[in-house]
């Protein structure tokens, strides 16, 4: 083993890890594990014998405290250097330091609560979803002292998407993280981070994170266990809730996926905090932002269309039904169209849900809800003066001789018996 093994193995042992787990963490069988804590009782066994390795140790540590580079990189740059041994003993030297560095990354945030989260995406096959095959993405979002999970499963990854699930994860949480710590997406990150600089956000994705108050983290190229809260906190949803479940549709999926985060997911007795994460998460809620009463992003809000007299609007080259209701037989009704992160139309008529489809792709055919129809039906089946007309003006007229002292009379009528007309031939 290597000096720095028997520091990262006493650590281990001082933790109450036992010798079966320390060697499992180190790579190493138990009985390595025991000649070794034996070989430091008796002064008398010999000591490790030098490495060709030794010379460039202090250029292997100052690259994994930038990069989690893989050994196979590291060896062409010592073997650059002079270095003629093996891949094995780079190996063994590098495991321990990324252990430790990794852990030092997750203990930085361990014990403040309210100011990191972090989120990501994972690919879960596919769905059938309103008519199409559809890929199936995980979105989930994980408070780093707490471990509360809020999750949401969608057939997008764009940033509309993104940024709808972030905003319902806030308010369904009840606050704001100071930081949020993500990957290199695209979505969010135009211009990845590197040694000398930091990443380069997004605008749209800047916008956003100034709009709530957080700040965004990207974490450095090469380091996914950077995040490994979010990681492990994917694998557990994938295994533990997707892994053999029957569901209907997304929304089906979805609302079983609500109640087993909150009846099993953030109760359950987590790994690493040793506590259930519910009751973690009121000192996390304590210590983030408060949420603020705003309007959702403006960039949710897509367009605004006008309605035509049939009672549709036409959006991304489809024509939607909306309630004929509103309409009052006129043209140029104006209505806010909305896209839901499951891909669904949402439409507005001055607060008041008027309409709600699932999208379809250009050129498919009008999209009528049956409810849309059977009002438009009932409504042209009526005659005139029955149809709704809108607010009558009030009004109060000052002249004309007809309506001083009352309505004016009806008309006379000349009545005449029906004889008059029996006796016609």
């Amino acid at each position: 083993m290597l000096p720095c093994e028997v520091h990262y193995m006493h650590r281990l042992l001082k933790e109450g890890l036992s010798i079966s787990e320390v060697a499992r963490r180190l790579g190493r069988s138990r009985q390595t594990i025991y000649n070794w804590l034996e070989a430091e009782t008796n002064p008398s066994s010999p000591s490790p014998r030098a490495s060709k390795l030794d010379p460039y140790h202090a250029y292997i540590r100052s690259r994994l405290e930038l990069y989690d580079l893989p050994a196979t990189v590291l060896l062409r740059e010592v073997r650059k250097q002079g270095y003629t041994g093996g891949i094995t003993i780079l190996k063994d030297f590098i495991r321990p330091i990324k252990k430790a560095h990794v852990q030092r990354i997750v203990d930085r945030f361990e014990t403040e609560p309210g100011r990191q989260a972090q989120m990501d995406w994972s690919p879960c096959g596919y769905i059938w979803h309103q008519g199409r095959r559809r890929k199936l993405s995980l979105f989930a979002l994980v408070l780093g002292y707490s471990r509360i999970i809020w999750a949401r499963f969608v057939v997008s990854e764009r940033r509309p998407v993104l940024l709808e699930c972030l905003e319902r994860a806030f308010r369904e949480l009840g606050g704001i993280p100071w930081e949020l710590l993500i990957d290199n997406m695209k979505t969010a990150v135009a211009i990845a981070r590197t040694q000398d600089h930091p990443a380069v956000l997004q605008p749209a994705f800047l916008d956003f994170s100034e709009h709530w108050g957080f700040e965004t983290l990207a974490c450095p190229p090469y380091w996914p266990r950077a995040k490994g809260k979010i990681e492990r906190s994917i694998g557990y949803i994938k295994t533990s809730f997707l892994e053999g479940r029957s569901f209907k549709d997304l929304e089906d999926l979805n609302a079983q996926l609500r109640i087993w985060l909150a009846e099993v997911a953030n109760i359950r007795i987590h790994g690493t905090t040793k506590e259930r994460p519910i009751d973690r998460f009121p000192a996390d809620l304590a210590a983030m932002q408060p949420l603020p009463a705003k309007a959702p992003y403006p960039a949710l809000v897509r367009v605004t269309r006008r309605a035509d007299h049939d009672g549709r609007i036409s959006f991304q080259g489809v024509r939607y039904s909306i309630d004929p209701e509103i309409l009052d037989f006129r043209r140029g009704i104006l209505v806010t169209v909305q896209v839901s992160a499951e891909e669904e139309i949402r439409i507005y008529h001055e607060d008041r849900l008027v309409g709600v489809h699932a999208k379809k792709p250009s050129g498919s055919p009008p999209q009528d809800d049956p409810r849309h129809a059977l009002a438009r039906r009932r409504l042209r089946q009526e005659p005139a003066w029955k149809r709704p007309q809108g607010k009558t003006p009030a009004f109060a007229q000052t002249s004309g001789p007809e309506l001083q002292g009352g309505l004016p009379e009806p008309p006379l009528v000349q009545v005449r018996s029906l004889d008059a007309y029996e006796g016609r031939s």
